[in-house]
């Protein structure tokens, strides 16, 4: 059992979130494998919304690394059925919480931004669907957050995890707002 973080709560109950510090993982493990991000062994401190378009869950993945220490860090999986395309991006080195990028699924692909193609690793199964997904906007807003990202866009939805950020109140806000923004970005690709 999982215990509860008081600043976790507060914030979700500022928010309007509903949070389970024992996340119920059904939901978390139906969008697994990830395309570039490890399998955790758990998921906890969940903090979770529905609304009209879709729905949002907010939590510390868990994961072990080789020297059998666990790690965690901040994911955000929403689920937006305005999304069709799949694509998915990291800048994190492969190691605690990325995959090896030639243990991923889905080919590698250069997007022809120089920049964003030097600090991110772009995967997709066509150079169509990497185009309709990882767009000129999306590439803008994720260089622009100078940090450790994996993002993957599914049919119905997308995943981004900021394996660097912290596990504190700032962070978490900065979660929230980066999420709403990652999503109108990749939702105007869709359109």
């Amino acid at each position: 059992m999982i215990a509860a973080i008081p600043w976790i709560g507060q914030y979700a109950a500022e928010r309007g979130l509903r949070y389970e510090p024992d996340a119920d993982e059904r939901w978390l493990r139906a969008w697994e494998p990830y395309a570039t991000l490890k399998s955790p062994i758990r998921y906890e401190h969940a903090l979770l919304s529905t609304g009209s378009g879709g729905s949002l869950t907010l939590a510390r993945l868990v994961v072990t690394t080789e020297g059998g220490v666990e790690a965690s860090a901040w994911i955000a999986i929403v689920q937006d059925v305005r999304l069709t395309l799949h694509a998915a991006a990291t800048s994190d080195k492969p190691g605690t919480f990325g995959e090896p990028l030639d243990l991923v699924s889905l080919r590698r692909r250069r997007t022809g931004d120089a920049p964003f193609d030097a600090a991110f690793a772009s995967f997709a199964a066509t150079q169509e669907d990497l185009a309709g997904a990882i767009t000129p906007s999306v590439r803008k807003l994720v260089m622009g957050w100078r940090l450790p990202l994996h993002f993957e866009l599914r049919s119905g939805g997308f995943v981004v995890a900021p394996v660097a950020l912290a596990a504190n109140p700032a962070s978490l806000a900065w979660l929230v707002g980066a999420v709403e923004l990652f999503g109108e970005k990749a939702a105007k690709s869709a359109g």
